[in-house]
């Protein structure tokens, strides 16, 4: 499926990660296993940020909302579409949007819900964000991120522990006449929901093979379809924002699409797998190299849970990049 949506810009993105950094050499030296320590290598995850004991994604998601309001000084009145990406919400229910509209002191005259994704949240935020907003006008805030990816105290028990860091973004659109908006493409194949799964007790269960097969076979063509389809030459693309699953697959997915690997930017190194946030936070985590130039041309991809895949191309004003903060603020009900 292809679309467009116009008169749609991202007006800031603010990412928000824990204090705690968990260090995977550390834990597989613990571990006293040499798969362990070879699986590091092959990701590329070296630490990861954990959350601290009552914090949540829904905490961080609204310390970067407020970081991103101050800098812009909208009047939160003006908010009309509030939605959280997220699969550890606070609660079963209210929506934690609910609870996130309330924290920023953001007026009634807006909706707000939650959406059940994972690793393609935030390019099928942006679409939501841009699909109601073309309806309603105005400003919205998507707010993606997860956490509580952790055991007990931090230290992961098993190797697919060392893969899945804590984090949460926030990210502003509004409606302008003449914005130049963004392309896309969205696939979903539920028949293999199997194959990457966690159960209400928070058991994960990952076919590796099988997702890298599917990251390598059918993500990779969705890109190459999409540039073909939407005309796309090496020239519009500053930069690939890929879901950062592991280095293993980002760079199986260059070399299949033929992107050289000075355009393919990353935090998994130092962030590890967050999910939901994984593409805003590589795109704040390199905010001083995006800030070399004045306007990007960003293609977004994000995989994996779903199984669902989908593609955004956008262009964004660098000065609306705020680098990733480091917070455990924890909000008192």
């Amino acid at each position: 499926m292809f679309g467009e949506y116009r008169n749609i810009k991202i007006s800031g993105i603010a990412s928000v990660a824990p204090e705690r950094v968990v260090d995977n050499l550390d834990i597989v030296g613990k571990m006293g296993s040499k798969r362990a320590k070879r699986q590091v290598q092959l990701t590329g995850i070296n630490r990861r940020h954990l959350c601290q004991e009552g914090q949540a994604a829904s905490h961080m998601a609204t310390v970067a909302a407020e970081r991103l309001l101050e800098k812009l000084d909208w009047d939160r009145d003006d908010i009309k579409v509030l939605v959280f990406v997220t699969q550890s919400p606070d609660v079963s229910t209210p929506a934690t949007a609910m609870l996130i509209q309330k924290r920023l002191k953001i007026g009634v005259d807006c909706l707000a819900f939650d959406v059940n994704l994972g690793c393609t949240g935030y390019v099928s935020g942006l679409q939501i964000i841009a699909a109601l907003l073309g309806n309603i006008k105005g400003k919205g805030l998507l707010l993606v991120g997860d956490g509580k990816y952790y055991e007990g105290n931090g230290e992961a028990t098993t190797t697919d522990g060392l893969l899945f860091g804590d984090g949460a973004s926030a990210t502003a659109l509004e409606y302008e006449e003449g914005a130049a908006g963004f392309l896309y493409s969205q696939y979903t194949d539920g028949s293999r929901h199997q194959l990457l799964t966690m159960s209400l007790d928070g058991d994960l269960y990952m076919d590796g093979n099988a997702i890298l097969l599917f990251s390598l076979d059918e993500v990779s063509k969705s890109i190459i379809d999409m540039r073909n389809h939407f005309q796309i030459d090496e020239g519009m693309v500053d930069y690939y924002i890929l879901h950062q699953a592991q280095k293993l697959i980002l760079d199986g997915i260059a070399n299949e699409c033929d992107i050289e690997n000075e355009k393919v930017l990353i935090s998994y190194d130092e962030f590890g797998n967050t999910s939901t946030a994984t593409i805003p936070f590589t795109i704040c985590n390199n905010e001083s190299i995006l800030k070399q130039k004045g306007r990007v041309g960003l293609f977004l991809s994000g995989f994996g849970v779903g199984l669902a895949w989908a593609n955004v191309y956008i262009t964004v004003d660098t000065d609306t990049i705020m680098p990733v903060e480091l917070s455990d603020f924890v909000y008192g009900e």
